[in-house]
C-alpha cells in the first residue's frame, strides 16, 4: 500500500464513522502513519487539515438529509455532533451560504458538489488505459513529494540487514517507534547497481522519514560520498517525481527478496510496452508494517522513477 493508498484508506475510515466520534490518533493509524506526519500529507493531498474534512463531510452529509428527507435541523444536529440546532446552523451558514431550514426541497448546493467523499487514487494517479487490465498491479503516481529522511548506508555483507538496524538503534534513541509511529522507511542500493563490485559486496542505505526539528540536528549526507559506510547517521531530501509504484507482499513462507527481484523484471517488461521510460529519480524500496521490536514483518512497495516516453 503506497503513501496515497495509506490516506485514502484513512479517509474510507473517516466516511465509514462519520457518526461516530473520531480520533486524529485512530484516523492516523488507519493511515500507518505518524501523526505529524498524517497531517502534513493529508493536508498536501486533500487540501484541507483533518479536522476541518471531517467537520466538512458531516455538514455535507447533513444537507442532503435535509433535502432529501422530512428531518428536523435539531434531529440532523444531533445525528452528526452538534450539541443544538443553533451551532449547526451557524456553521451550516457559515460554509454553505445559506440557513439549514430553507434547505427544504433545495437542489444541490455547489458548496455540497465541492464537499463529497475524496477519492485519492483518481486524483493522483494516471492510469494507462491499454495496460491498467494486464497489469492492475502497477499504479503511476503523478508526483511523489520531496521526503526529509535520516539515513544510514552501510557497505559489505549483507548490508540491508546491517544498514537498517543502525537506523533502527539511532531511532529507538530518539523514541521513534516504527511500529507505533508509523514513519515511512525506504532503502535502496547505495551506490546505484551498475557501480556494485558483485552480489555478496555492496551498499545499501536505509531511510527514514522525521520531524523537522530532528532533521535539522543532523549532518548531511557527504558531497563527495561514492561508496562506503557511513560514520554516524545522516540527512538527505528524497527527491520527488513521477514514479510507478508496486506492492510485494510476503508470504508467511518464502523468502522476500525473490519476490521484490521478479516485482523488478516485472516493472521493465510494463515499461518496454507502456508510455513511460525510466526517469532520472531515484529508485526506492519502501518497507510496510514492524512488530512491537521494529523489526520488518510486511510487505514492501517498489517505486521507479519513470517519464513520459
Amino acid at each position: 500500500m503506497n503513501y496515497y493508498e495509506r490516506i485514502q484508506r484513512s479517509i474510507d475510515y473517516i466516511e465509514e464513522n462519520l457518526l461516530e466520534e473520531l480520533t486524529l490518533e485512530r484516523c492516523a493509524r488507519e493511515a500507518y502513519m505518524s501523526l505529524s506526519g498524517y497531517h502534513r500529507m493529508f493536508l498536501s493531498v486533500v487540501g484541507y487539515n483533518v479536522k476541518e474534512y471531517i467537520r466538512l463531510r458531516r455538514l455535507t452529509m447533513a444537507a442532503e438529509e435535509l433535502t432529501r428527507a422530512n428531518h428536523s435541523v435539531m434531529d440532523v444536529a444531533m445525528k452528526y455532533g452538534y450539541e443544538s440546532a443553533d451551532s449547526f446552523s451557524r456553521a451550516f451558514k457559515s460554509r454553505m451560504g445559506i440557513l439549514p431550514s430553507r434547505l427544504k426541497n433545495a437542489s444541490l448546493l455547489p458548496e455540497m458538489k465541492k464537499l463529497m467523499k475524496v477519492n485519492v487514487v483518481e486524483k493522483w494517479f494516471e492510469t494507462d488505459g491499454r495496460l491498467a487490465e494486464k497489469y492492475p498491479d502497477i499504479k503511476v503516481i503523478r508526483e511523489l513529494p520531496p521526503m526529509q529522511v535520516a539515513c544510514f548506508t552501510y557497505y559489505g555483507h549483507q548490508p540491508e540487514d546491517h544498514a537498517f538496524e543502525s537506523l533502527k538503534a539511532w531511532a529507538a534513541e530518539h523514541d521513534l517507534a516504527l511500529h507505533r509511529e508509523g514513519y515511512r522507511v525506504f532503502g535502496y542500493n547505495h551506490p546505484d547497481p551498475e557501480n556494485v563490485d558483485s552480489d555478496e559486496t555492496y551498499g545499501y542505505e536505509v531511510c527514514l522519514t522525521i520531524p523537522d526539528e530532528l532533521y535539522n540536528t543532523l549532518p548531511d549526507v557527504p558531497a563527495d560520498f561514492v561508496r562506503g559506510t557511513y560514520d554516524g547517521v545522516k540527512r538527505r531530501v528524497l527527491p520527488g517525481g513521477k514514479y510507478a509504484v508496486m506492492s510485494v507482499k510476503r508470504e508467511e513462507e518464502g523468502d522476500i527478496g525473490q519476490e521484490i527481484m521478479k516485482a523488478w523484471k516485472r516493472f521493465i517488461i510494463w515499461l518496454d510496452e507502456s508510455k513511460y521510460t525510466l526517469g532520472g529519480g531515484q529508485y526506492l524500496e519502501e518497507h510496510l508494517d514492524f512488530s512491537e521490536d521494529d523489526d520488518h514483518v510486511g510487505g514492501v512497495d517498489l517505486y521507479v522513477s519513470i517519464r513520459q516516453g
